[in-house]
């Protein structure tokens, strides 16, 4: 009975490796959803808004965070992802926040928020 409970033990501990992904493939699906999504905001843009658009748009992960134990059995990861896109006078940009499902292997976005421009992004002033 003992030998059968670590032989399944083991088997669970082999599928669930199967389900996570590695960092480095989180990451990268990450970056490839956010050149996708920086180009989906730029065509999005009104014809007026397009003026004020910031000569090369781009965005930065912030907030990454992988999970480990109970929670990565739904959720093995966030981030956001800051876009600026805007010329920076306007003091906006814009904030998207993914999480990873563990079990469909996708990044989810789940909130979108346009926002001024949080404080460590800003350039010291001399």
């Amino acid at each position: 009975m003992a030998r059968l409970k670590t032989v399944l033990t083991f088997s669970l501990m082999i599928a669930w490796g199967a389900c996570t992904s590695s960092h480095d493939t989180l990451k990268s699906r990450l970056e490839a959803i956010g050149k996708t999504d920086l180009q989906d905001i730029l065509s999005e843009l009104s014809p007026k808004a397009k003026g004020a658009r910031l000569g090369k748009p781009y965005f930065v992960v912030d907030n990454y965070q992988e999970f480990h134990g109970d929670t990565a059995s739904v959720f093995q990861a966030k981030a956001d992802l800051v876009f600026f896109y805007l010329d920076p006078n306007l003091d906006l940009c814009q904030v998207r926040q993914y999480r990873y499902r563990t079990t469909s292997g996708i990044w989810d976005r789940y909130d979108v928020k346009l926002k001024h421009i949080p404080e460590k992004f800003l350039a010291p002033r001399p």
